[in-house]
């Protein structure tokens, strides 16, 4: 009977690493329970990926020589086989790489500087998990579970979102959402608190399908009950310390949410997309770029609150990530900064007209295609 051994590429360009993968799995190794390979770049590991079918694990980091592991990530995806999984490394706080490639097909990450047991329980889970996809794939039962399961998840997903947009003093607000084939688990919400502001939210969660549903609907359990009712940094870290607490593994959620009272907006952004704000004195957009982990990523992570005013004309938007990390025919993705500049010329618009904009410019720039994520839009102008 042939024993089928796990054969791990590990793309990493410190000559370190591959005396450490040996050290810490010699046992492993030499029980034939593991086999390594190792590429110095990008390149080299897609030279061995396309010669070795048996590789099933690729463990790659992102910044590399020649090619970098985002773009290793794309080109695996581009193989289009399903039995090849990747586990991306980054720097620790390098929130928009993660979220890059796990939207991009990461079965999970690490973070750096690398904790050999970490490393070991997450090459273990990812193979666990790709066993367990290699039998499904053998029962039709499995496959109609699935499309079953994703069906399931868009409704959940659905169910979950506001029925309607509040009206709130001096705030024009319009919202769009359009959900992906497969469900990424983006989620928007609106809650009134007693001193008379406004919250708006905003959230992605990580993974797709069922998985994406069940978070978002924890997310909205948070909200609903907790957000009318503690100052905005209370709720981030009651949150986050409930989602870690609950110990969903790498279930996470991405999530920001701006509070409007008066003049004034804070927010706190845990891991979304920047927040745009166009300046109608200035006739400029702010990109507010503040990062913080997501929600359940770490127990005693830090939010940090941001505030700015806003005056008549001004213009916020908040979405996900589905526009900015969208690919066109060309393999180009549409990019942070070219929303930017796409908002600046359609601000001075009204709230309904830069909504029909926004989902053009995401039809035109994907050639009819259907999304593979979420995409939402939360458009607010002051009147």
């Amino acid at each position: 009977m042939t024993v089928n051994i796990p054969k791990i590429l590990v793309v990493d360009d410190e000559p370190d690493l591959e005396m450490l993968i040996n050290q810490k799995f010699r046992k492993e190794i030499k029980d034939n329970r593991y086999k390594f390979e190792f590429a110095n770049n990008g390149v080299q590991a897609l030279d061995k990926l396309n010669k070795d079918k048996e590789i099933e694990l690729v463990l790659t980091d992102i910044n590399m020589p020649e090619m970098d592991g985002l773009t290793l990530l794309s080109k695996i995806k581009e193989m289009n086989n399903p039995l090849l999984h990747s586990v991306i490394v980054s720097a620790y706080g390098d929130i928009l790489n993660i979220r890059t490639a796990m939207n991009g097909g990461a079965f999970d990450f690490v973070v750096k500087p690398i904790d050999l047991k970490d490393l070991e329980i997450t090459i273990k889970k990812a193979l666990d998990n790709l066993a367990a996809f290699k039998k499904a794939l053998l029962a039709r039962e499995e496959l109609i579970a699935v499309r079953k399961e994703l069906e399931e998840a868009r409704a959940l997903q659905l169910s979950m979102l506001p029925k309607d947009i509040p009206q709130f003093e001096k705030l024009n607000i319009e919202v769009h959402m359009t959900t992906a084939s497969e469900v990424g688990g983006d989620y928007y919400d609106f809650s009134q608190n007693g001193d008379a502001s406004l919250n708006v939210a905003v959230g992605d969660a990580t993974g797709h399908g069922m998985k994406a549903g069940i978070m978002v609907s924890i997310m909205k359990a948070l909200f609903i009950s907790d957000s009318s009712e503690m100052e905005i940094t209370d709720f981030f870290e009651v949150s986050n310390k409930t989602i870690k607490a609950l110990n969903l593994g790498r279930m996470m959620m991405a999530f920001a949410m701006l509070k409007f009272s008066n003049s004034k907006v804070e927010f706190i952004n845990a891991g979304m997309p920047p927040i745009f704000v166009y300046k109608k004195s200035k006739n400029s957009v702010v990109e507010y770029e503040t990062q913080g982990m997501p929600l359940g990523a770490i127990s005693d992570s830090i939010f940090e609150k941001t505030e700015f005013e806003i005056s008549s004309g001004d213009l916020i938007l908040i979405l996900s990530d589905g526009l900015p990390e969208l690919f066109n025919e060309k393999k180009e993705m549409f990019g942070y900064e070219r929303v930017k500049n796409e908002l600046l010329k359609i601000a001075e618009n009204s709230t309904s007209d830069i909504m029909d904009a926004l989902k053009s410019l995401t039809l035109n720039w994907a050639g009819g295609n259907d999304p593979i994520d979420d995409i939402t839009f939360i458009v607010i102008k002051v009147s």
